[in-house]
């Protein structure tokens, strides 16, 4: 038996599908061990079964990633139109063996395994994305990413790129009543625009001197998944080839075990520079944006990237690789000095990233530093910009497809 339960938040309508044998559980998509629960597909069809009876009056119909392309495919077996499909990050498809659906309906199997077949397996987000009215993703590049390049596509680019024509990427937005250095309960000192040079040096000097780190001019940050999609597979090396001593490096995060241990070397061989934090926190992640004057995200692929975002609320300049996101939202302060925000690299390489942090340094000697934190914290990447960009989208489809 599933229940439709109905709740109120921030005046907005919010339906729960809820079921104790299929998702009163410890994990959402995964159990302790870290794996997939044996029966997540049949959850993820029963979800979308019971959130398309919701809707099916509904002007437009917007599903979010794999786990809900079977409301994409049964949406269609209705005959019902607007349907949106968005992909957050096409790392994850949804692909899965045949006899895995076996419980579908005949009807629905013939149209999965049609629109999803994938060696002899089925892709249910390959399946998604011929089905939809509109497939968007998280940011622009992204969106020309996973269409022209292999390594961004996985698997799916042609099939994107044969559905270029109602593919679209929407950046998106964070939430300032939550981001905001002014009014943040968890940093040392409050500060805006207007005091962000003292605000961010008193900030630094009290996490300093609660992780028994001695003073430097120049404090990089990063909070992060630890993996090699986020890039931080090159950050021993690359901190390796820097003068230890001018610099403080603070890590919070979990992830691979390989390069969690080959970053904590760096707090044992310089214990009085680097800390290194192997989980999470998030009082500490938000004293770390703070606190820090740039912040790293050396990652090989990202869909949007928040980090970013966060960092230029706080004053914190964003040393980035030139990806997805990532390149929609940094400029370059080399390149265009006018209107730079951060410090891109080409791609995730150890020399790139020391040379961008060597360039970091230097620049914390200059005068102007303070005029980039101010100029950064004045951004606007607000959900209000991106959510205008869904009502254009959202009344695209509704005329254009009626």
């Amino acid at each position: 038996n599933i229940d439709i339960c109905k709740t109120t938040y921030e005046n907005t309508e919010v339906f729960l599908i809820c079921n104790k044998t299929l998702f009163e559980r410890e994990g959402i998509y995964l159990d302790k061990s870290g794996k997939p629960f044996e029966d997540e597909i049949l959850r993820y069809y029963i979800f979308s079964k019971a959130a398309l009876e919701i809707s099916k009056e509904s002007d437009i119909i917007h599903c979010h990633d794999w786990h809900t392309s079977f409301a994409v495919i049964l949406a269609k077996i209705k005959n019902l139109k607007n349907i949106i499909f968005t992909i957050h990050n096409i790392a994850y498809q949804g692909i899965v063996n045949r006899e895995k659906l076996d419980f579908l309906q005949d009807e629905e199997k013939s149209i999965i395994f049609k629109t999803g077949e994938y060696y002899d397996k089925v892709n249910l987000m390959k399946s998604a994305i011929i089905l939809a009215d509109i497939v968007s993703t998280v940011s622009p590049n992204y969106c020309y990413e996973i269409q022209n390049f292999p390594q961004f596509g996985m698997g799916l680019e042609n099939i994107l790129k044969q559905n270029s024509h109602k593919l679209l990427g929407i950046l998106n937005g964070i939430d300032y009543d939550l981001w905001d250095p002014s009014k943040d309960k968890h940093i040392y000192h409050n500060y805006s625009i207007q005091n962000v040079e003292e605000g961010k040096k008193i900030n630094k000097q009290k996490i300093l001197s609660e992780l028994n780190l001695k003073y430097t001019d120049v404090l990089f940050g990063i909070v992060a998944r630890l993996d090699h999609q986020k890039g931080f597979d090159i950050l021993s090396q690359a901190v390796e080839s820097l003068e230890i001593g001018s610099f403080n490096l603070i890590v919070l995060g979990t992830g691979n075990p390989d390069i969690q241990n080959s970053i904590l070397n760096l707090s044992k061989k310089y214990p009085d520079f680097v800390s290194v934090n192997i989980m999470f926190d998030e009082s500490m992640a938000r004293k770390i944006y703070a606190s820090s004057d740039f912040f790293i995200i050396p990652s090989r692929f990202e869909p949007c990237g928040l980090s970013q975002m966060i960092s230029y609320k706080y004053g914190t300049i964003p040393i980035a690789t030139k990806t997805g996101g990532l390149k929609d939202s940094i400029i370059d302060i080399f390149s265009n000095p006018n209107e730079g925000t951060g410090i891109l690299i080409d791609h995730a390489d150890p020399f790139l990233l020391s040379q961008a942090m060597k360039k970091a340094i230097d620049l914390t000697k200059q005068n102007n530093i303070n005029q980039l934190r101010e100029k950064i914290m004045n951004l606007d990447f607000s959900w209000l910009q991106s959510a205008q960009k869904y009502i254009e989208l959202y009344k695209k489809v509704l005329y254009s497809l009626a």
